[in-house]
């Protein structure tokens, strides 16, 4: 059925820099910033390039839209490759793709969120990334187009140039394709941990393949390859994949090749630094009741049929056996369990119950949950609590940090004006803040639910019963998961995680250079000030698409330059956008240059100390000169200042 829904999609799509055309009608292109969603009704825009920026080893999304004044039948696009300015390189094909953008039907909007909707429902919102090569457009329809370019490890910095060429029929119309690689490279280690929780049986489904056959586990590997090119790292893997045997006085037998594949699967595609193990129980009578642990069903070889273990017979057995299983295929570091979904303070005591039981079974496997309490102290080692709940009980939280590790999630909830999700009527902006919000509150993990869990028509209308887009952010295709344009916006924000984390990273690799004086430096809080420009606060995040892109070009100017002669380090109380409250003003600056190194503030000349620190009391501008070497550089931070 969503096969159809596909083809309806693809004919009544849309596509507008005049060219030839039928009968006078221009055929136009446009470039769109890829965070705005183009609707079929979408006026044509001003000419120019769809431009790019980024660094090597990183995607980046490009969006550009057409609109035709007559029908155009067979519209089809072509994207060069692009070339360095001097000829010197060329970023080919393999790493180029467009798509154009399909549209899903809204029958409701996600409830009180009217000043950030990007359309009241009923209508059609872009999201899925077409696998079609042509469409029949309609006239005075605007079509969305996505371009996808990786820029290769070994590609050169510079600037690049292609085009994208829209064709139908004898009409074309040309577009520029302009990109500047930055002169650093993203690591291939993930330094968040992220798990969208999916279902292999939509997979099977969807594929007409029966689960666990060789078609199968070929076509999941496409799933986890498309999960790891947009940089997840953890596998949610069912420990009921483990095949259980009772013989006859008793005895249980655990057969593990099933598990094994499944979690080679995810390891081979790059999903390798978290093994999520699903939940081992839950709520005996839906959300917020009492807890019970789930049965294990056995192969009873005596009778030769299926029989439910209970949890001393079964599960607890299991879960001893399955520590000692990831310890031998050196998982279990990497390994973590569920009790039961999203506790309250309903359930609490059996819950911590529940979970004292799985620790005692297995004591060194980590116990993980997404909670919805303040308070799980001493039955939890990675705490999940929703993004709106850390917001609201954050002190709580915070009291926990030690020794725990902190992850956020989000699902039908948060939902309204103030908080980030990634529903359908939102807007990408809201996408791409989530990964800030990790940097920003030192988060180390994210979990969202719902990666494939659509229905009967993935292409249909949601679900009335939760948000828009809550259940699904890839769609299947013909062979494989199609992306969606709020998907690639997460891999997006968790690129710019990596420039954040690479940033500090870049700055206690300096600090080490400027030895033991400097170290009163915190590394980290360069890179926190310039989150701060995008997450003011976890209910208060920019939605301004120019604003946040700025925000990365200065976090990449500063990776750049932060290892460059001459090597200087600053830091100020308060930290930089703090808000000065008038009578008076005064900012304490403390730095640190390289040996001979002379420092300017302000334009007046600063002595630096035996041990090249030097410090000041500033006011809410404040420039820092730093000469040394034959080199210059210069250090700026601003504060807001308010009248009393």
């Amino acid at each position: 059925m969503f096969a159809k829904r596909v083809l309806v999609m693809i004919a009544a799509t849309a596509a507008a820099v005049s060219s030839r055309a039928a009968a006078g009608q221009p055929l136009r292109v446009w470039p769109v910033d890829p965070h705005v969603k183009v609707f079929r009704d979408t006026q044509p825009g001003a000419a120019g390039a769809v431009t790019l920026r980024a660094a090597r080893n990183e995607y980046e999304p490009g969006q550009f839209a057409v609109r035709s004044g007559t029908r155009a039948e067979g519209l089809r696009v072509e994207l060069s490759s692009l070339r360095r300015a001097d000829g010197s390189r060329v970023i080919g094909g393999e790493h180029l793709r467009w798509n154009f953008v399909g549209f899903i039907p809204l029958r409701k909007n996600t409830p009180a969120s009217e000043a950030i909707q990007v359309r009241k429902a009923p209508c059609e919102v872009p999201d899925p990334l077409l696998e079609a090569r042509r469409i029949d457009l309609g006239p005075n329809v605007t079509q969305p187009v996505w371009i996808t370019v990786f820029v290769p490890k070994d590609a050169p910095a510079g600037q690049y140039r292609g085009e994208a060429t829209v064709i139908a029929g004898e009409a074309r119309a040309m577009l520029p394709v302009e990109l500047t690689v930055d002169p650093f490279t993203l690591p291939d280690q993930r330094h968040v941990l992220v798990t969208n929780w999916f279902t292999s049986g939509n997979i099977a489904k969807s594929h007409k393949v029966e689960p666990w056959t060789e078609a199968f586990w070929t076509v999941l590997e496409r799933y986890a390859r498309d999960m790891a090119a947009h940089r997840q790292n953890v596998a949610l893997a069912p420990w009921d994949l483990v095949d259980v045997a009772r013989d006859a006085g008793g005895g249980l037998a655990f057969n593990y090749q099933r598990f094994d594949r499944f979690v080679e699967v995810f390891q081979r595609a790059g999903v390798a630094d978290g093994i999520e193990i699903t939940h081992v129980g839950g709520g005996k009578d839906g959300w917020g009741t009492e807890i019970q642990f789930s049965a294990v069903h056995a192969h009873d070889r005596k009778t030769g049929k299926s029989v439910a273990l209970g949890p001393e017979e079964g599960l607890f057995p299991l879960l001893s056996d399955l520590e000692k299983h990831l310890q031998k295929r050196g998982w279990l570091e990497k390994s973590m369990i569920h009790i039961a979904d999203e506790p309250c303070i309903l359930n609490l005591p059996s819950w911590k119950k529940a979970s004292a039981l799985v620790h005692k079974a297995a004591p060194r496997l980590r116990r993980i949950e997404a909670v919805e309490m303040s308070d799980c102290s001493g039955a939890l080692e990675i705490w999940v609590p929703k993004l709106s709940h850390f917001d609201r009980w954050r002190s709580a939280y915070e009291a926990q940090r030690k020794g725990n590790e902190f992850w956020f999630y989000i699902c039908c909830h948060p939902y309204g004006n103030v908080y980030a999700n990634r529903f359908l009527d939102y807007p990408l902006s809201r996408v791409r803040v989530l990964h800030w919000m990790n940097f920003s509150e030192n988060l180390q993990g994210y979990l969202h639910w719902g990666w494939n869990f659509w229905g009967n028509d993935p292409f249909g209308p949601p679900s009335d019963d939760l948000p828009p887009g809550d259940t699904h952010v890839v769609y299947p295709g013909s062979q494989g998961p199609l992306d969606s344009i709020r998907w690639e916006m997460q891999r997006e924000s968790l690129e710019d995680f990596e420039y954040l984390h690479l940033l500090a990273a870049k700055t206690a690799a300096v600090q080490k250079q400027l030895g033991a004086a400097a170290s009163w430096i915190d590394p980290r809080r360069r890179a926190v000030e310039l989150s701060r420009r995008v997450v003011r606060a976890v209910s208060d995040t920019e939605v301004a698409p120019d604003k946040i892109q700025a925000v990365r070009r200065e976090i990449a100017a500063e990776i750049r330059a932060v290892d460059q002669p001459p090597l200087v380090l600053i830091q100020t109380e308060p930290a930089e956008n703090s808000v000065l409250i008038e009578g008076p003003i005064s900012v304490e600056l403390r730095g640190i240059v390289e040996p001979g190194a002379k420092v300017k503030v302000d334009g007046r000349p600063l002595p630096v100390a035996s041990d090249s620190t030097f410090h000041a009391l500033a006011g809410p501008q404040i420039r820092v000169e730093a000469e040394g070497g034959g080199r210059k550089k210069t250090i700026v931070r601003t504060f807001t200042v308010r009248s009393n």
